[in-house]
């Protein structure tokens, strides 16, 4: 074993790297920046200013002048604005400018160019200012500011190719030369995309391939687990193919609870840190020099399972537990049988999908994880819907049916005793599986967590597949059900081992539930609602005493959702939403807009409201605006004010 652990442990170590040099990636857009050191005692305002056009038959293409406001540790996030809601699309040269704020907390100004699609992208001549103590702008000097240095190897001389922090990458579908089409001296910088598409950048460029090879490779972990019950686990003497099995499974499961335990045991997080730090280094190696994948690859929690860091992990995985399996079988292959690893790992799986299920029936038993449809739901067509959003509302629509979810979850909690472990692997096993398609057939991206919960469930009933189908299907006795043994302790340990099992499992269900409980406070059913809660649905329009009535217009509102606090969504005619940081003052009743999320570029949004109206007035970039609005609450839904009814004479099904 010592052997077998460091040979797994070098191996893991030499596809660790350090990648210092530029990086090549596929992407439909690009960027270049430079930064600035900033610093200040009180807020002070900033400018970036740039000339810029383009020249494309792309549609999609556009540019931008971008900059970011770096703070420093642990002071959350600074100013970003990368003209986004402002594209430029303009064939001729221009003079754009963002204004943003920097303050105490401010380290560095970020700032540069962006390209998005096919095109002939110019830029010219980058100004920043910054106020002084006086408030006036002061011109902070930058590098390569008109781009007189001519560009040699695509490299743009004082700035770096990419938006990211720490890392700098070179995106494949654009090249960067200087242009004597100019503003300001000799040169002007043109990037100039090419051959890019709408899958260009995507997953989806190996998602077919993927379609065919996932599938495959669960089917063979599944075959190589359920090896392990070839010959009875409770033979002194078990078969060769029995321990190719649980050699198998040993390394495959441990390291898939290891390095995807997604929270099921408490406090493991500390234990993993360094280890997937060095996972995750291995697994973007794995992916750009031996798959070849043309993306970056992203390591970061973002709310998906199935990213494609997660499913490299399971491929590393799954090779590390093929190469070790056989090492181990050359190393280890006069052992007569593996009762105790057998008994430590399935306890290592059973408190994993244990624990993973109470944790995930919890939310749902008061209703976290599907919540009930919000306004943005209820306003939305199932057609304009996500099939995930879909589901989520179906679920979420009924709280009644949150809890008989949760509820049958939770009760995956039988696994973690021993006695009632095949009764609770019947259980689950159902549960799970009805998860799995869920997440399957609604493109759920939690595929990877619930297959595996599905494999280890069918691992740990495998062992009594067999009476159990003898006890459903025949009129057969069966004997009494498979008791995995515990290996002999001292009786302190054993004490010791139940007085931890004790306290996981007041920690998964007391703590889970009071954890849930309080979640609700902060973003479940008990979330305090703002002060100008609901829907309001715009009747009349004016912009500079012209009633808007053509209902294609890019400026016509459509409703306005007051939802959450400190937030509002403003529907518009044309489909495209605007999302807005707000301060509601209603003493006053006026709401402070912040178009850019910036503190200081805001305009104030007056309304009178009664109980089912909501008239506002505002000023801003020099138009007067005003509207008249009808409310709307949950009530007004037939989704939610259908209700439920013993007796139907006729169905009700609209």
């Amino acid at each position: 074993m010592k052997k077998f652990a460091t040979i797994l442990f070098t191996f893991l170590l030499g596809l660790s790297v350090n990648g210092q040099d530029i990086k090549e990636l596929s992407r439909n857009w690009t960027s270049f920046a430079q930064s600035i050191e900033v610093s200040s005692d009180s807020i002070k305002k900033f400018k970036v200013v740039a000339s810029v056009k383009l020249e494309t038959s792309d549609d999609e293409a556009w540019a931008g002048v971008w900059a970011r406001v770096d703070n420093k540790p642990e002071q959350g996030r600074g100013f970003f604005d990368n003209m986004g809601d402002r594209p430029i699309t303009s064939n001729k040269w221009n003079s754009y400018s963002i204004e943003g704020t920097i303050d105490s907390k401010s380290e560095k100004l970020v700032l540069g160019g962006i390209c998005t699609k096919n095109g002939r992208f110019f830029f010219d001549k980058f100004e920043v200012f910054i106020e002084d103590d006086a408030g006036e702008y002061q011109p902070i000097k930058i590098k390569n500011a008109s781009f007189e240095t001519k560009i040699n190897d695509k490299i743009i001389p004082g700035w770096n190719p990419g938006i990211e922090r720490g890392e700098i990458y070179s995106i494949k579908e654009f090249t960067s030369n200087s242009s004597e089409d100019s503003v300001d001296g000799k040169y002007s910088v043109l990037v100039e995309g090419k051959g890019i598409t709408k899958d260009t950048g995507s997953s989806e460029v190996i998602s077919a391939k993927m379609g065919v090879i996932i599938p495959v490779l669960y089917i063979l972990i599944l075959i190589l687990s359920l090896l392990t019950y070839v010959s009875s686990t409770e033979n002194e003497k078990w078969s060769r193919l029995s321990k190719i099995g649980i050699r198998f499974s040993s390394i495959y499961f441990l390291l898939i609870i290891f390095f995807q335990n997604n929270g099921a045991y408490p406090l493991f997080d500390y234990i993993t840190q360094k280890p997937i730090e060095l996972m995750q280094k291995a697994a973007i190696w794995f992916g750009e020099q031996i798959i070849g994948i043309p993306y970056k690859i992203s390591t970061g929690p973002n709310g998906s399972g199935d990213t494609t860091y997660d499913y490299l992990v399971v491929f590393l995985v799954f090779i590390i537990a093929v190469l070790g399996t056989l090492i181990w079988t050359v190393l280890d292959r006069n052992r007569p049988n593996y009762k105790k690893l057998y008994y430590w790992l399935t306890t290592a799986m059973r408190y994993y999908v244990g624990l993973m299920l109470i944790s995930y029936g919890l939310v749902k038993v008061i209703q976290l994880q599907f919540p009930a449809p919000n306004f943005y739901r209820l306003m939305e067509s199932y057609g304009e819907s996500s099939p995930m959003g879909l589901a989520w509302t179906f679920l979420g629509f009924s709280e009644g049916y949150n809890m008989f979810m949760g509820i049958a979850e939770v009760l995956a909690g039988l696994l973690l005793f021993r006695r009632t472990l095949t009764f609770g692997a019947v259980l689950t096993l159902m549960t799970a599986l009805n998860v799995m398609a869920v997440n399957y057939f609604f493109d759920v991206p939690v595929k990877i967590l619930s297959t595996h919960l599905v494999i280890m469930t069918l691992f740990l009933l495998s062992r009594d597949i067999r009476k159990v189908m003898q006890f459903l299907v025949t009129n057969n006795p069966v004997e009494k059900l498979t008791l995995i043994k515990r290996p002999q302790f001292k009786k302190s340990l054993t004490i010791g081992m139940n007085v931890i099992k004790g306290l996981v499992i007041v920690y998964a269900l007391g703590y889970g539930l009071y954890n849930a409980l309080d979640s609700r406070k902060l973003y479940g059913s008990k979330v305090p609602k703002p002060p100008l809660y609901g829907v309001y649905e715009v009747n009349n329009f004016v912009i500079n005493g012209d009633t808007i009535t053509n209902y294609k217009s890019e400026k016509l509102w459509k409703d306005i959702r007051f939802q959450r606090e400190g937030r509002v969504q403003i529907h518009k005619m044309n489909k495209k939403n605007l999302y807005y940081k707000i301060e509601v003052d209603s003493t006053t009743q006026k709401v402070k807009f912040f178009p850019s999320g910036n503190s200081s570029d805001y305009f104030d949004f007056n309304y009178t409201r009664t109980d089912d109206s909501l008239d506002f007035h505002y000023i801003y970039k020099n138009d007067t605006i005003s509207g008249q609005t009808k409310r709307l609450d949950e009530d007004d839904f037939l989704l939610t004010n259908r209700g439920f009814h013993w007796i139907s004479e006729y169905p009700f099904n609209r």
